[in-house]
């Protein structure tokens, strides 16, 4: 009970003093370089517990945790023809229908902080849930109606990047979401591979049990087809370096996350995403110890 008031005590202080707005958004970008190389130290056996708490990753009352859906190129080609699939794109748009309320942040913190130069920086997270409506107060978000918010998920699939839907205590904290409004929103991040800290740190994080448990796959990897003319470009955007080639092809390690980047990046499309294990029917499915509101 006593950590508990702390926990609300300390959220509305920094709600107050410190949370991201229009006008010091610039100053958090700035730190996104800064935190990344932090986060490269999560499983340290020394400092990962520390920086675990720091980014509430772990603890008693923190649920924090993120799972990647591949919604940026196509299915394998014998699951799409056998079978009528549910896919994570479409569980993205259900969501999307089924809220009652919706922003897009007007930048990307970890593009604007890397200073990405592939994708746009204003291309920014999309948010579900009236604790969002935080965001539009601040100055850091717009509002946008279901059919914008469907055509924003689109965007992001033609633009390559990888969706991650999150739910986390310390974005709830920063972005100044009230204590007992926590729970009211989740995040559907849509990220870049140079510039995105959980992708960048995803080979890093999976090194600690307790990350691996937060931050996941919901059950794609990738698959070769013949197509394949060993390039080698799969290879250098795979955050998790579990790409190789050999013989004709290339193999898959078994730490897929799924991401789909291998897929997007193929001048050949010989690469498609393979479903291992059946979609939920619900993206608040795939949430546990805590189930955002986005009603």
């Amino acid at each position: 009970m006593i950590l508990d008031r702390f926990g609300k005590s300390f959220d509305e202080f920094y709600k107050r003093f410190f949370s991201i707005t229009k006008d010091s958004w610039k100053y958090y970008a700035k730190f996104q370089p800064s935190s990344g190389k932090l986060m490269k130290h999560v499983a340290h056996p020394i400092w990962g517990p520390l920086i675990r708490k720091l980014y509430r990753f772990e603890g008693k009352n923190y649920h924090t945790q993120g799972h990647i859906l591949p919604i940026n190129k196509s299915l394998d080609k014998s699951e799409r023809l056998g079978k009528s699939m549910i896919t994570p794109v479409d569980l993205v748009k259900k969501a999307v229908r089924e809220s009652s309320y919706r922003i897009v942040l007007h930048r990307c913190l970890c593009r604007d902080g890397f200073e990405c130069k592939d994708y746009p920086r204003d291309f920014g997270c999309l948010m579900l849930g009236q604790a969002c409506r935080r965001m539009v107060e601040t100055g850091i978000a717009r509002s946008v109606t279901v059919e914008e918010a469907l055509a924003y998920v689109d965007r992001a699939s033609v633009l390559g990047l990888v969706s991650i839907l999150g739910w986390a205590e310390f974005e709830a904290v920063a972005k100044g979401i009230s204590y007992e409004d926590h729970t009211n929103y989740f995040e559907i991040c849509f990220c870049c591979p140079c510039c995105c800290l959980g992708l960048q740190n995803y080979k890093h994080m999976h090194k600690n049990d307790h990350m691996r448990s937060i931050f996941k796959t919901i059950g794609w990897r990738a698959q070769g087809t013949e197509e394949c003319v060993r390039c080698g470009k799969c290879v250098g955007v795979c955050p998790m370096e579990c790409i190789s080639l050999d013989g004709d092809g290339f193999s898959v390690g078994s730490n897929c996350i799924g991401c789909g980047l291998c897929s997007v990046n193929c001048p050949k499309d010989a690469i498609v995403m393979k479903e291992l294990v059946p979609m939920k029917d619900d993206l608040l499915d795939y949430f546990w110890g805590v189930r955002p509101n986005i009603a």
